[in-house]
């Protein structure tokens, strides 16, 4: 099967994050089941146009934002490749793709961008998110089929975007368990933040943590345009030597990191699933997170983490993982165990059952003289 997939960012982009990591969990088993892949993505500094391997093409259009309405134009002049079945990922902006893509696709949405983009852009946010996200959804793609990664983020696209459930699939994202496993621990109380650093991530909480607990540092993986507002932040609070900036680094120093670690951490204001939870649950290292989204799924409460409502929450549950060992190291054990039961071979056999599903039906559709597609202005907007 020949599978397309759009996305702003692909797995080479420093600013890929977890569509990068759930990217290449997918398609590395599809490639090596014998399926071709070609991706569309935005460009970044230093990337070539295009980059083809076996059974693999990537093409970088513009930027991560102008790709969008270049794809448009070019589906619409019909020069995009074609393929059995599409895979968008709407990533908090839409590719139209119900007014130029004729042929079966499925719409993969990790979780919901209202709230960020009013957390990144303030009143202007709750605009562009209707404008981006919210009104294309309600609208062009009320036939079309989507893929979500978590509970939480299926209910919350049939909230917000109106979606009926039964138009959404399910499938966890998965792990390398193999790459990522556990080992020897620093010998001072330390816990990683891995992520972006973006404002909606509020890595500020967990500055907050580092002060309430004795003797604890913090390691923050991960780059973005928030970072120098958090650099400065720790300047001002005076934890220069109990807070370490690693940037962007590769897959050895990431998996060091997290090993050696006693807890991981995030307190995002939203999260579809967190690839990072899992990574850190393969390595033996519990995570402390806020229970919002596909976080109450990717890490369970007491078995592979710790749920933190509240910064007093946040603050106890760290506190309980540095000074309590056996707890720290049943937590540990138990996240092994869960991040083993979910691999990427899983998720991406049930990732492409859906896809060819999708591209069956199409071709039902498409013999028997039916489109899949609506009618420019057929659809009702029910705001």
């Amino acid at each position: 099967m020949h599978i397309s997939i759009l996305t702003d960012r692909d797995w080479e982009n420093p600013d890929s994050g977890g569509v990068g990591v759930h990217l290449t969990g997918q398609i590395d088993h599809w490639l090596r089941w014998g399926h071709r892949v070609t991706v569309i993505a935005g460009g970044f500094d230093g990337a070539p146009s295009v980059e083809r391997r076996p059974n693999l093409t990537v093409y970088r259009v513009g930027s991560r934002i102008s790709v969008f309405p270049r794809t448009l134009l070019r589906g619409l002049a019909g020069r995009v490749p074609s393929a059995d079945v599409t895979l968008e990922i709407i990533n908090g902006i839409c590719w139209m793709t119900p007014i130029w893509l004729k042929g079966p696709r499925v719409s993969l949405i990790h979780h919901v961008h209202q709230s960020m983009y009013v957390d990144e852009m303030g009143q202007f946010g709750r605009v562009a998110a209707q404008a981006l996200e919210t009104i294309p959804l309600r609208s062009l793609y009320r036939r079309s089929h989507f893929l979500v990664v978590s509970e939480a983020t299926k209910d919350e696209v049939a909230r917000t975007h109106r979606i009926p459930s039964s138009a959404i699939d399910v499938v966890y994202p998965g792990v390398d368990s193999e790459f990522f496993q556990p080992g020897a621990k620093s010998d001072q109380p330390t816990m990683v933040f891995l992520g972006r650093l973006k404002a909606y991530k509020r890595v500020e909480t967990l500055f907050d943590v580092v002060s309430a607990v004795d003797g604890l540092t913090l390691d923050v993986v991960g780059d973005g345009d928030h970072g120098p507002d958090l650099k400065a932040e720790v300047v001002a609070r005076g934890l220069d030597d109990r807070v370490r900036f690693h940037g962007h680094v590769n897959d050895e120093a990431k998996r060091a990191l997290l090993s050696r670690s006693w807890l991981a951490a995030t307190a995002s204001a939203a999260e579809g699933w967190s690839s990072a939870t899992l990574e850190a649950a393969a390595s033996g290292t519990p995570t402390v997170a806020h229970p919002v989204g596909g976080l109450k799924e990717s890490i369970v409460d007491g078995q592979t983490g710790l749920h933190a409502e509240t910064l007093g929450d946040f603050v106890a549950a760290a506190k309980r993982l540095v000074d309590d060992e056996p707890l720290r190291t049943r937590i540990s054990v138990q996240a092994r165990a869960r991040a083993e039961s979910l691999s990427w071979a899983l998720s991406a056999r049930r990732t492409l059952d859906v896809l060819k599903t999708a591209a069956d039906r199409g071709a039902r559709e498409t013999s028997a003289g039916v489109s899949d597609q609506m009618p420019i202005g057929a659809a009702q907007n029910d705001s």
